[in-house]
């Protein structure tokens, strides 16, 4: 799925139609949209009518993805914070953020996994990550750069994040 020329409207149907929880983010911001929603990501959904409503209300919203419940681990690697693409991280579905990368991975929703890997390398599972194409409160687009549906966890950072 090219999701650098829809706009976040259909790029929230194509994550719910891949069975990824989406949530309204504000527009241009991270935070979550509780005109909107009542329990942040708790409040994801797949379900295509009421993303309809959100966009609806509010056409300008940014989208989130709900990690947890999506089957997914993500990467937010921060460059200003010291943060680097390790070798050990495999090809996966990447987004580039306003001022590093989201790597994403199937997680098994059993595992727990840490909130940091290191410094500059926050690990998202039990919240969520605004997901492209959003707008960064720096005004950056969040933008897919490897658009290959995610991959398993590379064992060394799987061992790694769930220390």
């Amino acid at each position: 799925m090219k999701l650098a020329t829809i706009d976040n409207r259909q790029a929230a149907l194509d994550y719910a139609a891949k069975g990824w929880s989406v949530l309204p983010l504000l527009p241009k911001k991270k935070d979550p949209h509780f005109d909107l929603i009542k329990q942040a990501y708790l409040s994801a959904t797949t379900d295509s009518k009421l993303i309809n409503f959100w966009f609806d209300f509010d056409a300008k919203i940014n989208i989130g993805i709900a990690c947890r419940t999506s089957n997914l681990v993500v990467f937010d690697i921060d460059y200003r914070n010291g943060g680097e693409l390790l070798p050990e991280f495999t090809p996966t579905y990447t987004v580039q953020t306003g001022d590093g990368l989201h790597l994403y991975y199937t997680a098994d929703k059993t595992v727990d996994y840490c909130g940091k890997l290191m410094d500059g390398i926050d690990i998202k599972f039990k919240g969520y990550v605004a997901a492209a194409p959003s707008i960064h409160p720096s005004g950056a687009t969040y933008t897919v750069i490897d658009d290959r549906d995610p991959v398993s966890l590379p064992k060394t950072i799987r061992e790694w994040a769930t220390k």
